[in-house]
């Protein structure tokens, strides 16, 4: 992981929003904004990994035999 002393340059519209964040409390900091922002990209990005992993789970099971909805409703227990 790369740590640079540098500032970090921001588009006019996050620093607006952010400062905005700030103002009323949600964050103590712009930094902590950024933060934020960047720890929800992480836990999208983890949720769009599972969501492939299923994908292709799915598509290498092959294509399914028989009735599927009635397969669902036996494994619900449902008529």
């Amino acid at each position: 992981m790369s740590k640079s002393s540098a500032p970090l340059s921001l588009h006019v519209d996050v620093v607006r929003i952010a400062d905005a964040q700030v103002v009323v409390g949600r964050f103590p900091s712009v930094e902590a904004v950024v933060r934020a922002g960047v720890r929800a990209i992480e836990r999208e990005h983890a949720k769009f990994d599972v969501l492939r992993s299923a994908l292709i789970e799915g598509e290498e099971s092959g294509v399914f035999e028989g009735d599927p909805f009635a397969s669902v409703r036996a494994e619900l227990g449902q008529r």
